[in-house]
């Protein structure tokens, strides 16, 4: 068995005993962490443990940062303006525009509340493709902008490296952040 089936059973063995999820009553937040260079792999199981958690009468949805962050983009109207400035700006000025509509009025972390804050019975959100948020985002942030406010489980599939029962290293490459308070499983 890979470690990424390994790490999803672990997983599904929490979700099959209520209790286990939320012991100390905080968000039910997991972080699914798995190495980098095994992120393929991982999106191609995607589809495959939605269906065992559907077996399990979970509804399962599937939530790209990839597809959250193309709509922020999209409705901040400034696409046009960006490609117009990149042959004639540095790569850095341009990630800080971006950065600056994604982490604008916390607009990341508002468009997944939209997706959590409402309390469904036997629902369970997937968030995935976190790498793309780099370097636009810090998920730590996620965490942060949403305590107290999530209301289904909620898996986020991070890219990274764990150390210890709360550090993370978004990416593999990222400082140790030690705050993570969720749930991690895995690596």
């Amino acid at each position: 068995m890979s470690s990424l089936d390994s790490t999803f059973e672990e997983l599904a063995r929490q979700f099959k005993n209520p209790g286990a999820l939320n012991p100390a009553k905080s968000d039910p937040l997991f972080y699914f962490v798995h190495a980098p260079e095994d992120t393929l792999e991982l999106k191609r199981k995607i589809p495959l443990w939605a269906a065992k958690f559907r077996e399990d009468a979970k509804e399962v949805e599937i939530l790209s940062f990839a597809a959250l962050l193309w709509q922020i983009i999209d409705g901040s109207n400034r696409w046009d303006e960006w490609l117009e400035m990149e042959p004639e700006h540095e790569l850095s000025e341009i990630n800080e525009a971006v950065q600056s509509v994604i982490g604008g009025e916390d607009a990341l972390v508002e468009a997944v509340a939209r997706h959590v804050a409402v309390p469904r019975p036997n629902r369970v959100l997937f968030l995935v493709d976190a790498a793309l948020a780099h370097p636009y985002f810090r998920l730590r942030g996620l965490e942060s902008g949403l305590h107290d406010r999530i209301k289904i489980p909620t898996i986020v599939f991070y890219p990274g490296r764990r150390l210890g029962q709360y550090g993370l290293r978004f990416l593999g490459f990222y400082a140790e952040d030690p705050n993570y308070r969720s749930t991690l499983i895995g690596e």
